[in-house]
């Protein structure tokens, strides 16, 4: 690993954080954790004073104040002493867990590269609509550390690393899990989709119901005054998808938790819910990023070669009319063999639109016609069929049924090992705080 790339408390006061970890905190003693933080006063409390131990390793009031101007300045806030003190109680619990990550990751000696930290330093410019290289200075500006930027990134990477480290060889996902959920996506194409953004507040053993509430009710009030959501899911949320701000992913409303589903079911993209939504977890804040119809997506593609015969009509045909070139072109149907005798049928005609169509894709025909081709056999002619200003027959040359591609497959892979490598980074987390030593002093 880097090392750490910050450690606020130990450049200003020469103390070496981090080194008096001990034991292996999967199994140190029983969790001594004092929640119902005590808030410091933003301006009296001087920086050497300890916020919070985890496992021996101190965070001070000194990082503490650096995380909160850290949040302020990138969720777009008021920087008050009000805003500090309400905001205290969340960002040490942020902290405590990134101590804990960031453990855990050293224990397996996990490396986290400048080049990992730039590539995230770029997304959160592209975020905040910051030219490249430019958020130094705005942190700078707004009385933030981009230092502190850079620690809490390494921990994010650094934790996702770990979770993967942890759990190789356990979590897996088997070709027929692929193919299931292939058809699940293909069945679903057309229907509607919402892609949502997430800033969760848990309701846990050691959390109080009025203040996750009330913190909920507040970032609410400063996504009114114009806070960035990703900004405030990446420093609040307690979901791992606050590491790409809250995005949730495309879902369908099926698929979403009831009380989720019935609160962003009127909300266009870009509107946010008006009210904390609770759940049996605890409070979600939820934001519309889009709405679509879900696209035809992997499987199986099948390309057809076709021959096309064309009988035009005058413009404004009469019924009788339609009706001569409809038994022609049946004739014609019943009569060819194959695309050869189809062709020559389309000469005799005369119609300069009969001949080769090319190879295309069923899926990229018109609904009418692709109706038609789907059923056919190779060498066999469909029926007439009125198409614009003339009537056509159809036939299939050639069918070529390709199976999902391997990138396809591969994308659903990484979708399903994504959602349990989730699922972990939960578990572990949970595990880790419950074996550990941990004392708010704040």
């Amino acid at each position: 690993m880097t090392g750490s790339l910050l450690r606020t408390f130990a450049a200003t006061v020469g103390l070496a954080v981090g080194l008096a970890i001990g034991p292996d905190v999967s199994t140190a003693p029983e969790s001594r954790l004092t929640i119902g933080f005590g808030i410091p006063p933003a301006q009296a409390q001087g920086g050497m004073r300890i916020a919070a131990v985890v496992n021996e390793e101190v965070i001070s009031l000194h990082d503490l104040q650096a995380r909160l101007s850290l949040l302020i300045a990138t969720s777009n806030l008021d920087d008050g002493a009000d805003t500090r003190r309400r905001l205290a109680p969340q960002a040490l619990r942020a902290l405590i867990d990134d101590r804990l990550k960031m453990q855990e990751a050293r224990r397996l000696d996990v490396q986290v590269t400048k080049s990992d930290i730039d590539g995230q330093m770029a997304r959160i410019e592209r975020q905040l609509g910051l030219k490249r290289g430019e958020l130094p200075g705005y942190l700078a500006r707004r009385g933030a550390s981009p230092l502190a930027l850079v620690d809490q990134i390494e921990t994010e990477i650094a934790w996702v690393r770990a979770v993967r480290q942890r759990t190789r060889g356990q979590v897996r996902v088997g070709d027929d899990e692929v193919d299931d959920a292939l058809q699940r996506m293909s069945e679903n194409a057309g229907k509607p989709e919402v892609r949502l953004a997430e800033v969760f507040l848990p309701v846990g053993e050691n959390e109080q119901e009025d203040e996750v509430r009330q913190l909920a009710e507040r970032l609410i009030s400063q996504l009114r005054q114009g806070a960035r959501f990703p900004s405030l899911a990446r420093n609040f949320s307690q979901s791992p998808t606050a590491a790409v701000g809250g995005d949730m992913g495309w879902a369908q409303p099926e698929e979403l938790q009831a009380e989720i589903r019935d609160a962003v079911a009127d909300l266009d993209p870009g509107e946010a819910v008006g009210e904390p939504v609770r759940t049996p977890a605890g409070y979600h804040l939820v934001l519309v990023i889009n709405r679509r119809l879900a696209p035809s997506v992997a499987g199986p593609k099948v390309t057809v070669t076709l021959q096309q015969l064309f009988l035009p009509l005058q413009p404004q045909p009469t019924e009788e009319e339609i009706a001569t070139q409809m038994q022609l072109a049946q004739t014609m149907s019943e009569t060819a063999t194959g695309c050869d005798d189809l062709e020559t049928l389309g000469k005799e005609a005369g119609s300069p639109l009969s001949g080769s169509l090319g190879t295309l894709t069923v899926d990229s025909l018109p609904n009418e016609l692709r109706q038609v081709v789907e059923p056919l056999g190779v060498g066999e002619a469909s029926p007439p069929v009125r198409s614009g200003n003339g009537v056509v027959v159809l036939m299939v040359c050639e069918r070529n049924e390709s199976e999902t591609s391997a990138d396809e497959r591969k994308a659903i892979e990484r979708m399903l090992m994504n959602d349990r490598l989730l699922a972990a980074s939960r578990r572990i987390l949970r595990d880790l705080r419950r074996a550990a030593f941990i004392d708010v002093r704040v």
